[in-house]
């Protein structure tokens, strides 16, 4: 098992693992700072001549806008600690089920390096209204924009993946699709935001809300549901009800559109994400309709997922038995048995190819799992991919 042998999820958690140990230091360093201003009465965030129960704090100096820098240098990170994974898994899984290579897997690794790379750059593009030198708001404004490329890569590879494949809409297929059209609306919206002319208008509107939900709910949460139904076999022995899998999908896809999309159009006319006031809603009132359509579709939303944990329930105890491999995945882990026992192989796994053989010349069958020796005559790869 060579690093270009891995599957696209573990490369998805390796790469965020990364991204944690160098992003959330940050974080607890300025939560010690912060704890230190309020217990000790230091002055890392505490400006001169702060007045606090009408006299002026004892020490001073510091600057609350440090802690935004600080807060957001690990924030931005964070988005693409919770995405990276679903990235990974949504490619395993539309190659799966297109019954296809994944197209382009090492620009596939490579673009999610990228990705984690220049996250790090990219924080300030929160804080364009900050007051921020319009030279540095540029700079990020451009580290923002280039991000969308790696980005664009995977789409493109996704798009390519499926492209005249041999497609089987399970529900883990389902879901995979839907993550990559909301991310890609969800990505666009971004480029928005990414300029700050245009991001100091809508900063803080509910234009930013819907970029953030269709990433990270239309995109994070619906691959995340994806890959529950598909590793579900592996992990209990059992097959979840794919009748009921497909209501819970298109009720979720449904409903959760509805919630966020209007949020563009509210954000674009000016609709703030905070109001401190009920009766700021007056200065709004012509916008009322959209709100409560909104909300009725959220309940919706909350409301299906009623039907995901009755299915996932259920199906632990009563689904239908599987064998080890009931979707003909090539991946490593299909070999262990349903659920896997003490060390997850029952046997000692030799690696062949990498996971993603699907259709290969050399067998019969349109898959070739890992640990499948190649056919007599057909000399194999070895260690050198």
């Amino acid at each position: 098992m060579t690093m270009f042998r891995l599957p696209m999820t573990i490369w998805g958690m390796f790469i965020t693992a990364i991204l944690q140990a160098f992003a959330l230091p940050v974080l607890t360093a300025a939560g010690f700072m912060q704890i230190l201003d309020r217990m000790v009465g230091t002055g890392f965030f505490v400006p001169e001549g702060l007045v606090v129960n009408n006299s002026v704090a004892a020490s001073g100096g510091g600057q609350p806008l440090l802690w935004q820098h600080l807060f957001w240098f690990y924030s931005h990170p964070a988005v693409y600690i919770m995405i990276l994974p679903a990235m990974g898994m949504v490619s395993d899984m539309i190659s799966c089920f297109a019954r296809k290579p994944l197209f382009g897997y090492k620009p596939m690794v490579y673009s999610i390096s990228g990705i984690a790379g220049l996250g790090f750059i990219v924080w300030g593009h929160h804080m364009f209204v900050s007051g921020m030198n319009p030279i540095l708001g540029m700079t990020f404004m451009v580290a923002t924009m280039m991000i969308a490329l790696p980005s664009a890569v995977k789409v493109f590879n996704w798009l390519g993946t499926i492209w005249g494949g041999r497609l089987y809409f399970t529900t883990p297929m389902l879901f995979s699709l839907s993550f990559v059209s909301m991310f890609i609306i969800g990505g666009l919206s971004g480029i928005f935001m990414a300029a700050t002319p245009v991001d100091i208008f809508i900063h803080d509107t509910y234009f930013i809300v819907a970029h953030f939900h269709y990433v990270l709910f239309a995109g994070t949460a619906m691959a995340v549901f994806g890959a529950i139904y598909f590793w579900f076999p592996k992990m209990f022995g059992r097959m979840m009800n794919d009748q009921l899998g497909k209501v819970h999908f298109f009720l979720t896809f449904l409903f959760l559109n509805g919630t966020f999309y209007l949020m563009h159009i509210l954000g674009a006319r000016g609709f703030p994400r905070r109001l401190a006031d009920p009766y700021d809603y007056e200065t709004f009132s012509n916008l009322q309709p959209m709100n409560q359509f909104m909300t009725i579709c959220a309940i919706g939303m909350v409301a299906t997922q009623v039907i995901f944990a009755a299915n996932f329930i259920y199906s632990m105890f009563w689904g239908p038995t599987v064998g080890r491999n009931p979707w003909r995945a090539n991946g490593l882990e299909w070999t262990a048995p349903s659920p896997p026992g003490h060390g997850n192989f029952d046997f000692q796994p030799i690696v062949y190819r990498g996971p993603y053989e699907y259709g290969s010349p050399e067998v019969d069958t349109d898959y070739y799992p890992q640990t499948q020796p190649p056919p007599e005559g057909v000399e194999h790869p070895g260690k050198s991919e």
